[in-house]
């Protein structure tokens, strides 16, 4: 039976940990939304190579918009997902960056045994991890991500249509067994 798992969450919340820890751990391979962006960022010259890393996200995120503008599609981007997992025959797969809800009934419709996991850090902790990726970031560049993914995209509608929630406040270890709890329900 495929599982097809989603990850969703504010920016720093460490949705990479946890897909990194179930392809590991249990095999998933792993997608990310924005591997889709950056393909196309590239194609259209929008990419260099030389942007800080919240510059990219923020190009990604405006070409991520104006594909669904342009597609008059909000979940064009998990069409381009779904499309790479059946191309690809995975059988188990983790996809990072839910950002939308009409990315998560896409998900849901298309596979039956879809999960959507919300991974939750406060914003102090996030803050600090976005920092030591990215040292040019600001509060106010932070602050406005969220909102941004809050109140443009939905990201508030997302997290609360999870089926679980993992809390990443505290230590790796503490991370993994709330994932391995999840695992033996999931699985």
């Amino acid at each position: 039976m495929q599982t097809v798992l989603g990850l969703t969450g504010l920016a720093g919340c460490g949705k990479s940990t946890v897909a990194n820890y179930l392809k590991s751990k249990y095999g998933f391979e792993f997608l990310v939304f924005s591997d889709v962006l950056k393909e196309e960022a590239k194609r259209r010259g929008l990419l260099t190579g030389k942007e800080s890393l919240e510059e990219s996200k923020r190009i990604l995120s405006m070409l991520g918009e104006n594909l669904r503008k342009e597609t008059g599609n909000n979940a064009i981007l998990a069409v381009k997902v779904i499309e790479r997992i059946k191309s690809m025959g995975l059988e188990k797969v983790v996809v990072d960056g839910f950002r939308s809800p009409a990315e998560v009934e896409l998900f849901r419709k298309e596979f039956p045994s879809f999960k959507l996991f919300n991974v939750f850090a406060p914003a102090e902790v996030r803050f600090k991890r976005r920092q030591l990726e990215d040292h040019t970031l600001t509060r106010a560049d932070f602050e406005s991500r969220d909102k941004e993914d809050i109140e443009k995209k939905g990201l508030d509608v997302v997290i609360k249509m999870a089926d679980f929630t993992l809390n990443n406040s505290s230590d790796y270890r503490s991370l993994f067994l709330q994932i391995d709890h999840l695992m033996r329900n999931v699985l």
